[in-house]
């Protein structure tokens, strides 16, 4: 008897049941997510991928990976179609709405700087971060650069001179063309990294101003007449 989750029951007796739910915890993979439990109509618990439609009416339990009850469904009026579908749309629900993620940033906003000045500095000051860093690759780039044209001078001086570039030689020009490459990607990260930056601050800066100039109280509705 094969121990694959996706056979729909197993009729032997309750030990055996309890045999085949550990196997089944073990042979599951990651492309199914859940099994279930139920209870034929001569009360023996089975085991599957699915509930067999002649027990669809009767309660069952859906189980983990590990085999470990995670939910007991009593009201199968529900379809099992359904029960998965809600069971996704809670997993994607929001912690938070927009509404609240939005005041609770601008609150930290305002609370965060006392000044438009304030925002630029740190922009400034983020930037001027980043700039060592590229720095730092801009130098390894030129240094690696260097280094491969020595190296290339040196193997043609060889092959003037009637010998082969060694192994060893060409397996140090091939790294430091590997480093060349590596460093102008992180050039390019670097430059991409910046634009980001700048237009997070921008956007903070333009969402400050529009906090600070009473604008947002404006948009709101008036309250109601009390006359």
């Amino acid at each position: 008897m094969e121990s694959s989750p996706h056979i729909a029951a197993v009729s032997r007796p309750w030990v055996l049941a309890i045999l085949v739910a550990g196997i089944l915890s073990l042979s599951v993979t990651a492309a199914v997510a859940e099994s279930y439990r139920w209870k034929d109509k001569d009360g023996e618990i089975h085991y599957g991928a699915a509930v067999p439609a002649e027990y669809a009416d009767q309660p069952y339990d859906v189980l983990n990976n590990a085999g470990v009850v995670i939910e007991h469904i009593e009201d199968t009026t529900v379809p099992m179609e359904v029960i998965a579908e809600k069971k996704i749309k809670q997993k994607r629900a929001p912690l938070i709405s927009e509404e609240t993620r939005r005041i609770q940033s601008d609150r930290l906003l305002v609370i965060r700087y006392s000044s438009e000045e304030d925002i630029l500095k740190a922009l400034e000051l983020e930037v001027a971060q980043l700039g060592y860093d590229k720095n730092v690759i801009k130098q390894s780039y030129a240094s690696t650069t260097t280094a491969i044209r020595n190296q290339i001078g040196k193997a043609a001086d060889r092959q003037r001179a009637g010998q082969e570039v060694s192994a060893e030689q060409q397996k140090e020009i091939d790294q430091l063309y590997a480093r060349q490459a590596q460093d102008k990607k992180k050039q390019m990260m670097m430059s991409a990294r910046e634009t980001q930056i700048r237009e997070r601050y921008e956007e903070e800066l333009e969402r400050y101003r529009y906090l600070t100039s009473g604008a947002e109280d404006a948009d709101q509705d008036p309250p109601p007449d009390q006359g």
